[in-house]
């Protein structure tokens, strides 16, 4: 119950993107800034989960997807779920102090208000609220890579970025498409009243065409660097597009918005995980041409 209220999956992908932002730094390692980012970010980013849950245990309690989450069915009480996110978002708050970045601490503050406040508060206004949500996915990699020393404005993180909100906003809608109805016994503002499903179908396609194409133009510019690492990203790239373009010709049924939902999240997680590692990559390459040479 407790990985349910924490969305513990979920808060492993933002930690780790996080981590990715600081070893995507030449400065970032595997160190005690490293552990206290990636533990900070796990404990806020899970405590944002469930104090997002208790705001909006009413909207959970009528969707197919969200009715067993623990405060709904009564396994936690509303004030043991605010209990629990208080303490979690306390602590990684504190981790993130710790640190020794005031940035990264008001990075994972700002993170904190976006999502809980801004962000859910739009979404009992517009079915579009997702637009400034991308938001929130998109600061972890940016606290790791200040962390590590790291310009916020460099060309390497801006497109890192950018290639984050370019995943985030799709992921959304092919959940919305895998579970339609769930939109209109929400409560919330209808995504479905205002746009189509096919409509959002052809949406979501776009926005993951972009998000091809910006990750073949970083894989190709220099932002990664080793060849492994350009190799594992080019063959993801490909299994990706054959994907959607089968989704795209042949599948409607909401299963397969579901399919593609798991495989762009699996793309996604790759991704972090190459930018993670490819600088070591590099250097391991240089130390073995060295003693090879």
């Amino acid at each position: 119950m407790f990985s349910r209220l924490t969305r513990a999956h979920l808060s492993f992908l933002v930690a780790f993107s996080a981590l990715a932002g600081y070893l995507f730094h030449p400065n970032g390692n595997i160190d005690l800034p490293a552990l206290l980012l990636c533990a900070g970010v796990w404990l806020l980013s899970a405590g944002a989960s469930a104090l997002n849950q208790a705001q909006e245990r009413d909207v959970d309690s009528r969707m197919v997807r969200t009715r067993n989450r623990p405060l709904v069915t009564g396994h936690w009480s509303l004030i043991i779920g605010s209990m629990i996110a208080s303490a979690l978002m306390f602590v990684g708050l504190t981790l993130l102090w710790l640190t020794g970045s005031s940035t990264v601490f008001l990075l994972g503050l700002f993170a904190l208000v976006w999502y809980n406040g801004v962000y859910t508060l739009l979404k009992r206004i517009t079915p579009f609220a997702v637009l400034p949500g991308a938001l929130c996915g998109a600061l972890p990699p940016l606290m790791g890579w200040v962390l590590a020393g790291g310009d916020p404005t460099a060309p390497p993180i801006l497109m890192l970025i950018a290639i984050i909100v370019l995943w985030q906003v799709p992921h959304f809608w092919l959940l919305a498409l895998t579970y339609p109805e769930d939109a209109r016994r929400s409560g919330l503002p209808d995504l479905f009243a205002r746009i189509s499903p096919e409509r959002l179908r052809h949406l979501s396609i776009v926005w993951i065409v972009a998000l091809l194409a910006g990750v073949g133009i970083a894989n190709f510019s220099g932002l990664v660097r080793a060849d492994l690492s350009r190799i594992i990203v080019t063959v993801a790239l490909l299994l990706l597009a054959g994907a959607l373009t089968r989704y795209h010709r042949t599948e409607t049924a909401p299963a397969a918005s579901g399919r593609l939902f798991f495989r762009l999240n699996l793309f996604m997680t790759l991704w972090f995980a190459v930018v993670a590692v490819d600088r070591f990559i590099v250097e391991m390459s240089v130390t073995l041409s060295g003693l090879i040479g």
